[in-house]
């Protein structure tokens, strides 16, 4: 009996290891509401009826959308999906899909900030960084054709009502990348560990 759950446990193990050498990521299940299919195509018609963010370079403020948002540059993609709060951490999930035809992309989790209540009359204002743990994204890069799913994480917030977000990420190529998102969080039920 022990030896049969001992074998299991390696087979399993060499199944999974396997899968990440392959593919470059376990991929965490993908939330039914906001289906993104294995060919890269993903399904617009979400849920909370987001279409896809552009980055606002007016000047002026930020439009906030709710989750889930997404915007693209120059052939990359990025989607955050939802947000959790714990109290060492804020951190959001997300994919970035990359859609060049030869260039490999990487996150830098380093340059992660985000701000709560940015522009709000009666809530105070908080900026951020990133949280020095980021083991999904650190080091990681996604190949042309592919994408990566996890949670990047920033230092916790301490403002317990939050209106809205940015969140700003850069990601790393032949060219660097800069994304900006203006999030709703009116209403938001976060997520928690």
């Amino acid at each position: 009996m022990v030896k049969k759950f001992v074998l299991g446990l390696v087979c399993g193990s060499i199944v999974f290891t396997g899968a990440v050498l392959m593919n470059g990521t376990p991929h965490a299940a993908q939330d039914i509401d906001n289906p993104v299919s294995i060919d890269n195509n993903y399904v617009a018609e979400t849920a909370g009826g987001n279409e896809k963010s552009t980055p606002n370079k007016s000047g002026s403020e930020p439009q906030l959308q709710k989750l889930p948002v997404t915007q693209t540059t120059n052939g990359v993609e990025v989607t955050i999906h939802s947000i959790r709060r714990t109290g060492q951490t804020t951190d959001f999930e997300i994919t970035i899909k990359n859609g060049t035809a030869n260039e490999t992309v990487a996150v830098d989790p380093t340059r992660l900030t985000v701000q709560a209540n940015h522009s709000s009359a009666d809530k105070s204002s908080e900026k951020v960084g990133a949280s020095p743990t980021n083991p999904d994204f650190t080091g990681a890069t996604i190949l042309p054709g592919k994408e990566r799913h996890g949670w990047i994480s920033g230092q916790a917030l301490t403002e317990k009502e939050l209106e809205s977000l940015i969140v700003e990420l850069s990601l790393d190529g032949s060219e660097q990348r800069a994304f900006s998102f203006a999030i709703d969080c009116k209403n938001l039920k976060f997520r928690t560990l």
